[in-house]
C-alpha cells in the first residue's frame, strides 16, 4: 500500500499549531471568576467612589488616588482637593486642598468599641473660604491663606458605658498650635415624643481647650498700638473686655457678673499679662464640681448659670502635664523590692504612655506587685494588656478583677478564656476557689445563685466545677434554672473542644454531688 503524500502546506500548518496554542496562553490568560471581581474590597471601593461622586452635589471634589483596607477600615485619599458651593460666593471662591487625607474606624477584628481617626496633612485653606472678618484679620496678620500642616482628629466611643473621649489637634503654620480635649462619662440621643426629633445630651466629664504660640503673638504685637503693649495695660483692657463680652450673655435677667464669672474675667487679664512677660501657652478648661455635668438644652438655655456650672478656667498650665510623674518618683517605685503605694498609678501611666514614656516589662512588674497585693485594678489592667498575647498569665488575674466586679473585667475574662488551654483554665480556677460552702444546702435559691456566680465569675471567682456542682445539686432538688446551667457549661464546653475532657470532669463531679446529696442529706434541708 502506497503511503499518503504529506503536502508541505500541511506540514507547516502542524507546527503551527502548537505555537499558537501557546501564544494563546500568553495574550488570553484566564478570565476572572465572579468571586474575583465581587469581593469585598472591590465592593466596598466602588461603594466609596460612588459616595464620593454623590457628594459631588455640595462640592467638586477631586484625587489623584485612593486606597481602602476594608479590614482596618482605612481610607486614605491623595492630592485631595476640595471646592465647596458656597451660597452667595462665586464658583472656585474657596479652594481646600491636602496632600493626604486619611479616615480610619474601628478594625473589624475589635469591635468593643468605636473609634474614628481623622488625619489630614498639608491642609491649605483659601482666602476666600474665611467669612470677611476673618479674612480681615488674616490678611491683617500678613497671611495668603490658612496652612495647617497636620489636623488629627481621634473619637472613641465606648458601647459598653455610653462615654465617649474626642481630641483634636491642628497645626496652623506659623501661627499657634491647637488642641482640644472633650471627656463625656454618656452620650445620649432621645427621641422627642412630640417632635419625634433626637435630642442629644452630654454628661460632661471634662474639656480643655490649649492653644501653643507658634508667632501668632509677635505677629498680633505687630498690629498693636505701641501704648497698650505692657504688661499692666494688657491685663486692664482684656480683663474689662472679657468682663464686658461675659456681662452681654447673660443678658438683662442677670446684668451682675457672677463670682465665677469676675474670677475668670481676671484670669484673662492675668494671662495677657504673662503674654508680654513672655508666657507662650493659653489653657482654657472647664473645673466641674460633683461631675459629670449633663448639657442639654435645658442647661444651655440661660448662660449664667451654665458658666457657673462648667466653672472655666483660664490659665497658661495644660491640665495634662498634671499627670506627668516626677523622675524621682519613677525611680523610686523601679528601684523598690517592696510594693510601692503608687504601684496601681504608675503602672498605669507606664503602661498606657500617659504620664511616663511607655514600657509593657516595667508597667507588669509594678502592676504585679499590686495585684499580688490584692489590687484587682491592677489585676484588670494585667489581663487586659496580656489577654491576646499571653492569656494563660492573664487569666489569673483577669479571674481576680472580675470576681472583684472590676468594670470591663467579664470581656477581658472571656477573651482570655478563649485562648487559654483547657488544663491551665481548670488548674487557675481550682487555685482560685474553694470548698462547697455548707450554708448553700439548705436553699434551691442559694444553689442556683452560687451556680450561676461561679459560671460567670462576677461576685464570685469563676469555677466551672463548682458552677456544675451547685447547678446538679439545684436540679435535682427539682430546679429547671439548675438543670439549664448544668446544659450550658456541658454545651460551653463542647463549643470550646473539651467535650472529651470535661466528661472525664462530670464523672468526678457527679460522683460527689450523689456523695454530698446522700452525706449531707440535702432534701430533710430544704426549704
Amino acid at each position: 500500500m502506497t503511503p499518503p503524500k504529506i503536502r508541505p502546506a500541511a506540514i507547516a500548518l502542524a507546527l503551527a499549531l502548537p505555537v499558537q496554542s501557546a501564544l494563546a496562553q500568553d495574550t488570553n490568560p484566564q478570565r476572572p471568576g465572579l468571586f474575583d471581581v465581587f469581593n469585598f474590597e472591590t465592593v466596598t471601593t466602588a461603594f466609596l467612589h460612588s459616595m464620593l461622586s454623590t457628594a459631588r452635589v455640595l462640592a467638586d471634589i477631586r484625587y489623584t488616588q485612593i486606597s481602602f483596607d476594608p479590614l482596618a477600615t482605612r481610607l486614605t485619599l491623595l492630592d485631595l482637593d476640595i471646592r465647596p458651593h458656597l451660597p452667595g460666593f462665586a464658583p472656585d471662591a474657596c479652594k481646600i486642598t491636602a496632600a493626604r487625607a486619611t479616615v480610619a474606624g474601628q478594625p473589624l477584628d475589635r469591635l468593643d468599641a468605636s473609634r474614628l481617626h481623622l488625619a489630614l496633612d498639608q491642609v491649605n485653606v483659601g482666602m476666600g473660604c474665611l467669612p470677611p472678618e476673618a479674612r480681615g484679620i488674616t490678611y491683617g496678620l500678613g497671611l495668603q491663606s490658612v496652612a495647617l500642616p497636620r489636623v488629627d482628629l481621634n473619637v472613641e466611643y465606648d458601647y459598653a458605658s455610653g462615654g465617649l473621649v474626642a481630641d483634636i489637634s491642628a497645626d496652623l503654620d506659623q501661627v499657634a498650635a491647637f488642641a482640644i480635649n472633650v471627656d463625656a462619662d454618656y452620650v445620649s440621643f432621645r427621641l422627642d415624643p412630640e417632635t419625634e426629633e433626637p435630642r442629644m445630651a452630654l454628661d460632661l466629664n471634662s474639656a480643655h481647650l490649649t492653644i501653643d504660640d507658634r508667632g501668632g503673638w509677635a505677629m498680633a504685637q505687630r498690629v498693636m498700638p505701641p501704648d497698650i503693649r505692657t504688661p499692666e495695660t494688657l491685663q486692664q483692657i482684656v480683663a474689662g473686655a472679657v468682663a464686658g463680652a461675659l456681662s452681654d450673655e447673660n443678658g438683662v435677667d442677670a446684668p451682675q457678673l457672677s463670682e465665677d464669672q469676675q474670677r475668670f474675667a481676671a484670669e484673662a487679664g492675668a494671662l495677657a499679662a504673662s503674654m508680654a512677660n513672655g508666657a507662650r501657652r493659653i489653657v482654657l478648661a472647664t473645673n466641674i464640681t460633683n461631675g459629670p455635668f449633663r448639657l442639654d438644652e435645658a442647661s444651655a438655655a440661660a448662660f449664667q448659670p451654665l458658666f457657673d456650672a462648667l466653672a472655666p478656667v483660664l490659665n497658661d498650665h495644660a491640665p495634662r502635664l498634671d499627670t506627668v510623674i516626677p523622675v524621682a518618683v519613677l525611680q523610686s517605685a523601679l528601684n523598690s523590692e517592696e510594693v510601692p503605694p503608687n504601684a496601681l498609678e504608675l503602672g498605669r501611666a507606664m503602661l498606657t504612655g500617659i504620664g511616663t514614656p511607655r514600657n509593657l516589662n516595667s508597667a507588669l512588674q509594678l502592676l504585679a506587685k499590686a495585684s499580688r497585693n490584692g489590687d484587682a485594678e491592677a489585676a484588670y489592667l494585667i489581663a487586659g494588656a496580656l489577654a491576646e498575647k499571653d492569656p494563660g498569665t492573664a487569666y489569673g488575674h483577669a479571674l481576680r478583677a472580675a470576681a472583684n466586679n472590676v468594670p470591663g473585667a467579664l470581656a477581658v475574662l472571656d477573651l482570655a478564656e478563649r485562648g487559654t488551654s483547657y488544663d491551665r483554665m481548670i488548674e487557675l480556677q481550682n487555685e482560685a476557689g474553694g470548698g462547697p460552702d455548707p450554708a448553700v444546702y439548705g436553699s434551691v435559691l442559694a444553689m442556683r445563685q452560687a451556680a450561676r456566680g461561679f459560671l460567670n465569675g462576677t461576685g464570685r471567682y469563676r469555677s466551672y466545677r463548682a458552677a456544675y456542682y451547685w447547678a446538679s445539686m439545684a436540679a435535682a432538688a427539682g430546679d429547671a434554672s439548675g438543670a439549664a446551667i448544668r446544659d450550658e457549661i456541658e454545651e460551653l464546653m463542647r463549643l470550646r473542644g473539651d467535650e472529651a475532657a470535661w466528661s472525664k470532669e462530670i464523672t468526678s463531679l457527679e460522683n460527689g454531688v450523689l456523695r454530698d446529696w446522700i452525706n449531707q442529706d440535702v432534701p430533710s434541708g430544704l426549704k
